[in-house]
């Protein structure tokens, strides 16, 4: 896991990001769109679902957005989601499933188990780009 902050920007106060997902490419990617919306916003990296619990309880400041992907090697993001759900201390984070997934099944499940929004991961990194800055400004990290 890695913290990643906008060059020059270390503000500990500024909104944070969690991206937890298995490709190192897509946390790239993602990582580097946040950084090319140009708000103040800090971006943790995980590679497996079985990292997120643990990581929320031993951080010092909670993210706005948790950006979950579905298909992981050790524990994917449904069972990720209804243990964050459980999770009472946790449980009213926003998680917004982005995967490459755009199956009717996945999202009605995603849906069921508390996700707050599903979306497909697109196809170019402009598209990737604007996905960002809607959710920067939708999820109000600025």
């Amino acid at each position: 896991m890695a913290f990643h902050t906008p060059t020059g920007l270390g503000q500990s106060d500024a909104p944070a990001v969690w991206v937890v997902d298995d490709d190192e490419d897509d946390r790239l990617f993602i990582r580097s769109a946040f950084e090319d919306v140009q708000q103040l916003i800090r971006v943790l990296t995980l590679t497996d679902g079985d990292q997120l619990l643990p990581s929320l309880t031993t951080c010092k400041q909670l993210p706005q957005l948790i950006l979950l992907d579905i298909n992981m090697s050790r524990q994917n993001g449904f069972d990720t989601l209804k243990q964050l759900r459980n999770t009472p201390t946790f449980a009213h984070l926003p998680v917004v499933m982005l995967t490459t997934s755009s199956d009717n099944a996945d999202i009605e499940r995603s849906l069921a188990l508390g996700a707050n929004q599903f979306m497909t991961k697109p196809a170019s990194y402009n598209q990737l780009v604007t996905l960002v800055k809607g959710l920067t400004e939708q999820w109000a990290l600025v």
